[in-house]
């Protein structure tokens, strides 16, 4: 009698094994749902007119949607689910559990990376269009307008998670990785750093100016520049990754 072989694991059995692992941990859920919170709570102070004054010399109150980095801020709480997505498998060697299953490491990245894009697709919709809605109705910017501004929240937060599951999968380590991404914009926040011509193309930075709310006016970045230079960092972060996973990982 022939031995039964084992049926080869398919691209689609992988990408589900991810989905599943992504939706049924308690750790990813409670982050999103922390970030979608803060983007409503946010969203709610912007759309009720509340001003506030910054400058002594300041005559007229401004919206919190003026602080770009303060209506951005919720996106770190949001990329604990593309973090853990990758890091999670360097926890208790088990990463080689996975390459048992799944020797072919060019289909396991393909998976795990169409897997995670899955999940944080519906992860943003949730976390965005309703906080965005609340703000842009009341701006009366249109329907057009509004899935614009929708589309651009859209594209910055998948475009990060992939830079964060990229950066993830490279350091093995999601305390690293959330640190690194956190850190950034701390540092650059306090003007230590005064190279406007290279902090304008990191990921945070060309994230806000894709947003329409660029830090600073030396770092601001047209849309479409600031979108090209999102995709870099993701395609830089996923390749690093990949190489990673074929080269070291055992």
């Amino acid at each position: 009698m022939n031995a039964t072989r084992p049926l080869p694991i398919r691209l689609r059995d992988i990408v589900a094994g991810e989905v599943t692992k992504l939706v049924t941990s308690p750790y990813t859920l409670i982050m999103v749902m922390v970030a979608t919170c803060a983007n409503l709570a946010l969203a709610v102070v912007a759309a009720s007119g509340v001003g506030f004054y910054t400058q002594p010399d300041q005559t007229e109150p401004v919206s919190v949607s003026s602080f770009g980095m303060v209506m951005f801020a919720p996106v770190y709480a949001f990329l604990a689910l593309p973090v853990y997505a990758a890091a999670s498998e360097y926890r208790g060697e088990q990463i080689r559990m996975t390459l048992l299953a799944v020797p072919n490491r060019r289909a396991l990245m393909a998976g795990k990376t169409a897997g995670m894009l899955a999940v944080v697709a519906v992860a943003t919709a949730i976390a965005v269009i309703p906080a965005r809605l609340i703000i842009d109705i009341p701006a009366d910017l249109g329907v057009s307008g509004a899935l614009l501004d929708i589309a651009r929240w859209a594209a910055v937060y998948l475009l990060m998670s992939a830079i964060a599951f990229g950066l993830a999968g490279l350091l093995r380590s999601a305390i690293a990785t959330l640190g690194i991404l956190i850190a950034v914009p701390v540092v650059v926040g306090t003007g230590i750093l005064q190279w406007p011509q290279v902090l304008r193309l990191l990921p945070d930075q060309a994230a806000l100016s894709l947003l329409g709310t660029p830090g600073y006016d030396v770092t601001a970045l047209p849309p479409a520049v600031a979108a090209a230079t999102l995709v870099i960092w993701a395609g830089l972060c996923l390749t690093a990754y990949a190489l990673a996973l074929w080269r070291r990982d055992t």
